[in-house]
């Protein structure tokens, strides 16, 4: 009976020194040492990474989603410069008219816009084209210039209709002129080269002067996505 208390301690002495080789003072030395071979010092590295992934994970993500809002934000930057370009061009090729017939109250203006991106759940404003205006005389009808600065509304309307899947062109008429048979009054949608709706629609407003046309361009519905 006292060889055998012997032979247990022994064993239960052998454990404990190879529990303190694997979880001791001793393994993270080992574990420290690049040249480590040690199955549980690759099992806790690999854990330790897998955590440092998933911390970084998201900041990456949300890096990628601000650069995409970035990239949509100036390509809708250069939607609004080519329409303030385009209406300028409209408005100076009146410019060969008589005064009282050139090109007046122009205004571009842009609206905010929230979105959410299309890989993650962030969601941002971003500032978009919403409307182009621009008024013109009746009276430069059918003459050089005014045909001019209407081709170049139209060219405007077109490509604003293509970038955003299609567009309107709200055509304001004065009351008299509507009663006096002075305008063309007629709607209609048109589609464009590439098969986006344009339509052409008309009211009549009591404020706007006798031989005064108002011309409004509204973009449609923002179809990007960041």
């Amino acid at each position: 009976m006292q060889m055998t208390r012997f032979k247990l301690a022994g064993i239960a002495f052998s454990v404990a020194i190879l529990a303190g080789c694997a979880n001791g003072p001793g393994s993270s030395s080992r574990c420290a040492d690049p040249a480590s071979t040690d199955p549980a010092c690759a099992k806790a590295a690999g854990g330790q990474g897998g955590k440092a992934d998933q911390a970084a994970e998201p900041q990456f993500n949300e890096a990628e989603s601000i650069a995409r809002f970035e990239t949509l934000q100036k390509q809708l930057d250069e939607e609004v410069h080519d329409a303030e370009v385009s209406i300028e061009a409209a408005v100076e090729a009146t410019k060969t008219l008589p005064k009282a017939q050139r090109a007046r109250n122009t205004s571009v203006l842009t609206n905010r816009v929230s979105m959410t991106d299309s890989q993650s759940p962030r969601v941002a404003d971003v500032t978009a084209l919403d409307t182009v205006t621009i008024e013109l005389p009746t009276a430069g009808k059918k003459k050089r210039g005014y045909i001019n600065s209407m081709n170049a509304v139209k060219a405007l309307a077109t490509r604003i209709a293509d970038s955003r899947g299609g567009a309107t062109i709200l055509v304001e008429q004065a009351s008299a002129d509507v009663r006096g048979r002075k305008v063309n009054t007629s709607e209609g949608e048109s589609k464009t080269k590439d098969g986006n709706p344009l339509t052409v629609q008309k009211s009549v407003n009591a404020d706007l002067p006798r031989g005064i046309e108002r011309y409004t361009i509204k973009a449609g519905d923002l179809q990007k996505r960041p």
